[in-house]
């Protein structure tokens, strides 16, 4: 049986910290010793639990298709040939007006010179996209080291060499290096053998004492994103691991900020502009004067308990069930942002000393310009709608046409993450700031307008079915209710499959019953979807993000147009339709449609 028992363990800390060091942050470390009873670590033989894992007019866009072999240059006049249909012209953002008055900026490229990083997550899409900005920005930066989830260091060589050295993502590092290209990467990249949901990262003693010697920034990209996962698996990665990794954090003599990669959902069911801010432990986002205040302890025992209790075959589900509804009885949509909440609490309660920056996403999506448009890493929470509606298998959903979608192309999320790090990274105060990559309150762009802008692209450019046919679309239905929905859906993939014409006396029984068969798992892949999405799909909030806009008006001319991250400059039905979409194709299908 799975053991998932976390409490009030000092003894274990002692016991897993033969390599601390001396550090000359004095305050820090007192504070870190004195609240290593407030520290949730594992106990009763504790093992992980199993791992499963978010215009132009219509008509000016009908046919609009991506150039072909399009050479584009990145800020170092880098020459990145890049040939496949996914570009769009989009012009650089220029916030020239707005930096006027900052000459200096930030100091960005100082800031990132001769530091040392050490990222969690680092395979992940954003993680990957942060070390090529930072590499093709600054060649000067000192090392990355890479948090790799391995059985040993050579096989954490082998995901680096794989998974972002030969990653087409690199592309204007390998023109730009050209022989010498994997010979600059290594000499950057430091592969570390680890994990997040183990004491000290699971790295080893050598990797350990360089780590704790040498780094500057600890940027936490790692997490759990599935809305369905099970409580204890979400718990472990998105609520324990942080605290974790701020008591590894203090340990390091250089550190001057833990960066945490979260997201704007935390802010879970409320209504309204909701602010850059930062959890306090114990908050939920119902009215407090009606419900109970959220007990983090509490809710990391209940996980425990039930694993111990629970009859092994009814473990699995269960621990969904009551995720979803802990999450829901506190405020939240689903396991997986209440368990970021939880985490931020963690980090907020327990930083001491520590500086502290957290940076709170929407819906990331794939690149808008740099190193170039449309790529992307994985089908994310918009491109399971986009590639069914596009292959003709959703040609309604349930959704309310005009909700905000509040999406953010990768590098711009990138960006917020360097400014913010230059500008908290060198001060030293035990701070701790939030910001939001959102568009919902700078340019917001409603689900009706993303399904048109998709409907525009798929029409000029469709794709195909498995007899290389065109796939042909139709306008998207929208469906205010689960059970509209499921009726429709179940028609229509009867009608689409032939169902309805295997009925007579010269039907075959078991052909029929595995149409049938088909049919319904299809129908309820889809409903399910519904399900997972609904909340998002009548979602009334927005975020607020003033804490970023003063960030980019803080920064230089130069720095705003190195490093861009104003979300009005995108126009998305462009960026759809030239970018994100044909990014798609190539990047999550695997190839481009016949007729790009």
């Amino acid at each position: 049986m799975l053991s998932f028992s976390l409490g009030f363990a000092l003894a274990t800390l002692t016991r897993n910290s033969s390599m601390i060091i001396t550090s000359p942050h004095t305050a820090i470390r007192a504070h870190s010793n004195q609240e290593a009873n407030n520290s949730f670590l594992p106990s009763k033989g504790f093992r992980e639990p199993s791992l499963y894992l978010l215009r132009f007019s219509r008509n000016n866009a009908r046919g609009i298709a991506p150039s072909q072999n399009m050479a584009i240059k990145d800020k170092d006049n880098c020459n990145c040939r890049y040939d496949v249909c996914v570009a769009a012209n989009a012009a650089s953002p220029n916030i020239t007006d707005m930096a006027g008055e900052s000459r200096d900026g930030i100091g960005i490229i100082n800031f990132l010179e001769r530091r040392n990083f050490l990222i969690t997550g680092a395979t992940g899409f954003v993680a990957k996209v942060l070390v090529e900005k930072i590499l093709r920005i600054t060649p000067n930066v000192g090392k990355i080291f890479l948090l790799i989830k391995a059985k040993d260091e050579q096989a954490a060589m082998d995901r680096v060499k794989d998974e972002i050295i030969g990653c087409e993502l690199f592309t204007c590092l390998q023109q730009k290096y050209g022989d010498e290209y994997t010979e600059f990467m290594l000499s950057k990249l430091v592969p570390v053998k680890g994990n997040i949901r183990e004491w000290n990262m699971g790295i080893g003693d050598n990797s350990l004492r360089q780590i704790t010697q040498e780094v500057d920034v600890i940027i936490n990209s790692a997490g759990n994103t599935t809305f369905n996962e099970r409580y204890d698996t979400a718990l472990v990665t998105n609520t324990i691991a942080p605290s974790r990794l701020l008591s590894f954090a203090k340990n390091c003599w250089k550190l001057s900020l833990l960066l945490h990669l979260s997201t704007t959902y935390v802010n879970g069911e409320r209504p309204g502009v909701l602010m850059e801010k930062a959890f306090e432990m114990g908050e939920s986002r119902m009215d407090s004067s009606t419900q109970s205040k959220l007990d983090v302890h509490h809710e990391i025992s209940l996980a425990s308990d039930l694993i111990e209790t629970l009859p092994p075959n009814e473990v699995p589900e269960k621990l969904k069930e009551i995720g979803l509804a802990r999450a829901r009885m506190y405020g939240w949509h689903n396991v997986y942002e209440m368990t970021k909440a939880m985490g931020e609490m963690m980090i907020n309660a327990e930083r001491g000393g520590v500086p502290v920056v957290i940076i709170c996403p929407s819906v990331i999506e794939s690149t808008f310009q740099e190193p170039f448009p449309g790529w992307i890493q994985g089908n994310r929470m918009l491109d399971p709608l986009i590639l069914s509606y596009g292959k003709g298998r959703l040609p309604g959903f349930l959704v309310d046409p005009s909700t905000i979608m509040d999406a953010v192309p990768v590098d711009l999320v990138v960006n917020v993450i360097i400014a913010a790090m230059a500008k908290h990274g060198t001060g030293m105060s035990p701070g701790i700031d939030v910001y939001h990559a959102a568009s919902s309150t700078v340019n917001p762009m409603t689900m009706g307008d993303m399904f048109n802008y998709s409907s525009d692209h798929f029409e000029a450019s469709p794709l195909t079915d498995n007899k290389e046919d065109k796939i042909q679309i139709t306008d998207m239905e929208y469906f205010s209710s689960i059970d509209s929905f499921s009726s429709y859906i179940r028609k229509d993939v009867e009608e689409k499959s032939g169902l309805s014409k295997e009925i007579g006396p010269d039907s075959n029984p078991k052909q029929r019953s595995r149409l049938e068969a088909s049919c319904k798992r299809m129908a309820e892949s889809l409903i399910h979807l519904a399900m997972l999405y609904e909340p998002y799909m009548f979602y009334r909030a927005r975020f607020d993000s003033r804490n970023t806009r003063k960030l980019m008006e803080q920064m230089s001319a130069e720095e705003g147009n190195r490093f861009p991250v104003d979300l009005m400059s995108i126009n998305w039905e462009d960026y759809f339709a030239n970018a994100h979409i044909p990014g798609l194709k190539r990047h999550v299908i695997k190839k481009a449609s016949s007729s790009s």
